[in-house]
């Protein structure tokens, strides 16, 4: 049913021919060799450090430092869920969930090495410089946003209760979304958007910048990016200087996205259940390319392009994946009778 809605929806964007207010730009090509290997793609680095009752196990940075401070402070837990307890000790790490592809060919899925929805030029991404003496450009394109439970794919650690077993799926394909063609359609069903267009907000911006670039992230200020620019609106217009950056940008756009639409979840602090994510929280996610070329290292959300952008646009290749790792709590035990 869900399939069907999506295709629906797709074909009536595709009848009111709703695109980017930009000139097209000619779409890259969607390849057919980049069907999704977890073993290969995968930047299994990125998993470190792990926290098992308060011991750090491998190389961390002042973000993970953060982020596992609780489970250092408090390394033993107790759950309940229904008629079921358990108690144990509290183990962290960070775990790849979800994919997000950000394409110029829309239907392009790149997790599948396939188009799956020509549209005849509709829709299909841009790019094109803004004349206000700045150098700077405007991209468009498309977002598509997976499920992908690595762990549960490789049936590895499927007994932590804090590994997510849902099967892969597409969550979400940007083609079927009038709103994320438009940004005065997306104000439309988020209001709140106004209340961070205005200059106080985007000095506030600068602040997360800078905190990205040292490596740590300011959650209050979930309308900032850090470095790949603003949150807001939520569609696929990004203004950019580096286009690996703006990819990016994207990427984390429909992560904060989808939290708007009800369909985001980070582990709880006591690591005894999932809780929703309305409004991000941008330091329990972290990001690795994986096309056009795999990238060497996971990089917290809006650190500057300088730092890790070098080398990964093939020459030609304009659509991008990216694997989503989520900092996962888990209160690992065993059950009471």
């Amino acid at each position: 049913m869900r399939r069907r809605l999506l295709f629906r929806a797709a074909a009536l964007s595709l009848a009111l021919g709703i695109g980017s207010a930009s000139a097209p730009a000619k779409a890259s090509k969607c390849e057919a060799g980049t069907i999704f290997n977890p073993i290969t793609k995968v930047r299994w680095t990125c998993i470190f450090p792990i926290t098992i009752g308060g011991v750090r196990v491998g190389t961390f940075d002042k973000l993970d430092k953060e982020l596992d401070a609780q489970s250092a402070s408090k390394p033993l837990c107790a759950c309940r869920k229904g008629a079921t307890f358990w108690f144990g000790v509290k183990v962290s790490f960070w775990s790849p969930n979800r994919m997000i592809d950000v394409v110029t060919e829309p239907g392009c899925m790149i997790a599948l090495g396939a188009d799956l929805l020509p549209t005849g030029g509709r829709l299909q991404g841009s790019q094109s410089s803004i004349a206000d003496g700045t150098n700077s450009q405007k991209m468009f394109a498309q977002m598509h946003y997976y499920i992908a439970p690595v762990w549960a794919m490789l049936d590895m650690f499927t007994d932590l209760p804090c590994v997510q077993d849902d099967g892969f799926d597409v969550a979400m394909m940007t083609e079927v979304l009038p709103t994320w063609q438009s940004g005065t359609l997306g104000a439309i069903i988020q209001p709140e958007a106004i209340l961070f267009g205005n200059p106080a907000a985007g000095l506030a911006c600068m602040a997360d910048s800078a905190a990205a670039a040292a490596g740590k992230v300011l959650d209050p200020l979930f309308w900032c990016m850090g470095s790949w620019g603003a949150t807001y609106p939520v569609a696929g217009d990004i203004h950019f200087g580096d286009s690996v950056e703006a990819w990016a940008g994207l990427a984390a756009r429909g992560t904060f996205m989808m939290g708007r639409l009800g369909a985001l979840t980070i582990s709880s602090a006591d690591g005894c259940s999932f809780k929703a994510q309305p409004i991000w929280t941008k330091s329990r996610y972290k990001l690795q390319i994986m096309e056009p070329v795999k990238g060497g290292k996971c990089v917290n959300i809006g650190r500057p392009g300088a730092l890790w952008s070098s080398g990964k646009h093939a020459p030609g290749k304009d659509n991008a994946q990216f694997m989503l790792f989520e900092k996962a709590i888990c209160c690992a035990g065993v059950s009471t009778p």
